[in-house]
C-alpha cells in the first residue's frame, strides 16, 4: 500500500458487514445550479476490502441541503455532515445462502430461496418474509404430501413424526407473519426478518437435506468385511478425507457389475444426439441436450443406479416395481419421474422412456 493510498469504510458481501476498503479507482464530478447555491456531488468508486481483497462498484451522491447538524453536549460545537445515498455493484447482502443450501434436494426449494436471497439485497421485506412462507408450503409438500390445505399438512408433519409439537409452536408465528406480510402488509425488521429465516432455514435443512447427506454418507462409508483402500476405492478414499463425496467419486469406486451397468446407461444416453453434453454435479450426472433431460445418480451400497427423466409421470404406466412419480418427493437432479436400474436389462426395458424424455429437451 502506498502512503496516499485511501482508505473507507464499507460493507463486504464476503466478510458479512463494514471492513475497510482500498480505494482503487476514484471519478468524482459536482453539478452546480442556480448560480452555485445548490450542487450536486457525485462519487464513483471502485473498491477492494483490505481482508478478503473483493471487488465493488460504489456510487455515492450528495445533495448540497442533505446534512445532518449535532451539537456537542459539553463544548457546544456545532458540527455538520454530508448525508450520502450509496448503492453498491454487487448489491449488498445481509444474509447469504446457507453453506449447505446446494445440498437442498427439490430445485423448486432452491429457486424460492434464491429469490428470497435476492429480494434481501434490496431490502425487499415483504416478498422475503410471504417467500418464507412459501417455503413452508412447499416443505409440507415434500415431507407429508398435499394434505388438502396447510392447517391439515402442519398436523401431519406432527402426526407422522416429522416435527414435534413444540417445533409446531414455533413455527406458527412465521406461518403468521407471511400471511401478515401478504394480506395486511406487515413487514419485518432485519432482526425478526433473521428469525423468521432461521426458522424455516432450520427445518429445511433437518427434514430435506440431512435425510439425503446421510443418504450420500452411507454411499461413502465401507461395508462391514470390507477392505476400504483397495485400488477401486481411492478417489472416494481421498474425497472423505476432504469431506466431499461427489457422483464421480461414487461412479470411480463402483463395483465392476454396477460399473458396467452405468457405462452402458451413459452410452445409450449420449447415443440420442450429437448435440448432447454431460454435466457433472455434486449429487448427480446432468445428461443435457438444450436442458437436462436425464439426472443420473449411483448407489453403490445397494447396487442400483437412478435415473430421472422430464416426464409427466400422468403420461405413463407407472410399474412401481422400478418407476415412481417424484412430483412431491425431494429428490437431486431434475426429472419428476424417477426409475430404478438393477440390471443391464433395466436398461433396454427404458429405453422409450428415455428417447421421450430427449424429445422434450
Amino acid at each position: 500500500m502506498t502512503a496516499d493510498q485511501k482508505i473507507e469504510k464499507y460493507f463486504c458481501n464476503r466478510c458479512s458487514g463494514k471492513t475497510n476498503h482500498f480505494v482503487r479507482r476514484e471519478f468524482e464530478k459536482t453539478t452546480n445550479w442556480d448560480d452555485a447555491l445548490f450542487s450536486m456531488r457525485e462519487r464513483l468508486l471502485i473498491i477492494e476490502c483490505c481482508g478478503c481483497e473483493h471487488l465493488a462498484l460504489v456510487k455515492k451522491s450528495h445533495f448540497s441541503e442533505d446534512t445532518w447538524v449535532a451539537e456537542n453536549a459539553v463544548t457546544g460545537e456545532v458540527t455538520e455532515e454530508a448525508i450520502w445515498d450509496e448503492v453498491i455493484y454487487p448489491p449488498v447482502s445481509y444474509r447469504a445462502p446457507p453453506t449447505w443450501f446446494e445440498d437442498v434436494p427439490d430445485s423448486t426449494l432452491r429457486q424460492i430461496s434464491g429469490e428470497i436471497y435476492k429480494s434481501l439485497q434490496t431490502e425487499s421485506n415483504y416478498l422475503a418474509t410471504f417467500g418464507s412462507r412459501t417455503l413452508i408450503d412447499r416443505l409440507v409438500l415434500l415431507t407429508v404430501g398435499d394434505k388438502g390445505n396447510f392447517a391439515k399438512g402442519l398436523k401431519a408433519l406432527v402426526d407422522e413424526g416429522k416435527i414435534a409439537a413444540h417445533e409446531r409452536d414455533i413455527l406458527k408465528p412465521v406461518i403468521e407473519a407471511g400471511n401478515a406480510a401478504a394480506h395486511r402488509g406487515w413487514a419485518p425488521t432485519r432482526d425478526e426478518l433473521t428469525t423468521i429465516l432461521d426458522t424455516v432455514e432450520g427445518l429445511i435443512h433437518r427434514l430435506l437435506v440431512l435425510p439425503k447427506l446421510s443418504e450420500e454418507l452411507e454411499e461413502s462409508v465401507p461395508a462391514r468385511g470390507t477392505v476400504p483402500f483397495n485400488e477401486s476405492a481411492k478417489a472416494v478414499a481421498g474425497a472423505i478425507a476432504k469431506r466431499v463425496v461427489t457422483v464421480k467419486d461414487k461412479i470411480d469406486s463402483a463395483p465392476k457389475d454396477l460399473r458396467s451397468i452405468y457405462d452402458e446407461l451413459e452410452t445409450r444416453l449420449k447415443s440420442l444426439g450429437d448435440k448432447i453434453t454431460i454435466h457433472p454435479q455434486k449429487h448427480y450426472m446432468a445428461f443435457r441436450r438444450n436442458r437436462n433431460f436425464a439426472s443420473v445418480q449411483i448407489y453403490n451400497q445397494i447396487k442400483v443406479v437412478r435415473v430421472y427423466l422430464n416426464i409427466n409421470p400422468d403420461d405413463v404406466e407407472i410399474d412401481d416395481t422400478y418407476m415412481r412419480d417424484v412430483r412431491q418427493i425431494g429428490h437431486y437432479g431434475t426429472g419428476d419421474l424417477e426409475v430404478t436400474i438393477k440390471s443391464r436389462r433395466d436398461i433396454e426395458n427404458i429405453s422409450e422412456l428415455i428417447q421421450l424424455s430427449y424429445s422434450y429437451s
